[in-house]
């Protein structure tokens, strides 16, 4: 009998061991849990608030939500720079318009009107001289000075073109100033309404003239040292 109730003794401290080692091991494995759970909620909520700034950041960016007056002030940043591109774009092409400019050269071009006429012929002087050119305007034979043109010449070879305020010119006459020296002339033409070719030297009466010469080139040689040389062309350039 003792030997039975030892053995029983025996099992059942074998499974009171047994149960205990179980309990102990429930007991650390719920403990454990919760322990566990703890650590693992802090970073939960750790990540969810380093992600709310980026949420909110994302939502400032969105332009449906934007407040109206923070729309405008954004629309207006907007367009005043391309404004200001624009200007500038502008001015830029304003300058270099005018800085690539290239002036054009100017000469003097005279404008006969219908009413007058125009004197041209060529000239190869020495000096300067006061070109005097009279004519009528009528059948009257004489000059006087109502009816005269002064032009001023330069030495060396020019080609004239004298303005005479009349549309119908009778008789002409070319003065070469006082003492002249040697002075050749050629192309001697009348233009406008009235023209005519008064390169017929045969055809003029000379005044204090010392020489006089045709060249082969059609031109005309005159010289003088006197006060008052003119060539006077006498046949009338209209009809009488």
């Amino acid at each position: 009998m003792e030997d039975k109730e030892i053995q029983i003794t025996k099992k059942q401290k074998i499974v009171a061991g047994i149960i205990a080692l179980v309990t102990l091991i429930l007991l650390v494995s719920v403990f454990g849990g919760k322990k566990a759970e703890e650590k693992t909620a802090p970073s939960v909520a750790v990540k969810v608030e380093e992600k709310m700034p980026i949420k909110e950041e994302a939502e400032v960016q969105k332009p449906s939500e934007q407040q109206p007056e923070v729309k405008e002030a954004v629309e207006a940043e907007a367009v005043e720079p391309a404004t200001e591109e624009t200007e500038v774009e502008e001015k830029v092409v304003e300058e270099e318009v005018d800085e690539g400019k290239i002036p054009e050269a100017t000469k003097e071009v005279i404008k006969v009107e219908p009413k007058n006429s125009v004197l041209t012929f060529e000239a190869t002087t020495e000096k300067a001289l006061n070109y005097q050119v009279f004519y009528t305007v009528e059948r009257e034979v004489w000059y006087d000075a109502e009816h005269v043109v002064d032009h001023q010449g330069e030495a060396g070879t020019h080609k004239y073109s004298i303005v005479i305020p009349s549309d119908k010119v009778f008789r002409i006459r070319i003065d070469f100033d006082a003492n002249p020296g040697k002075v050749i002339i050629k192309n001697i033409y009348l233009d406008g309404t009235q023209k005519a070719d008064l390169n017929n030297f045969d055809g003029y009466a000379y005044n204090q003239i010392d020489a006089k010469d045709k060249n082969k080139d059609g031109s005309l040689t005159i010289t003088s040292q006197q006060d008052d040389p003119y060539m006077e062309y006498l046949t009338p350039l209209l009809p009488e």
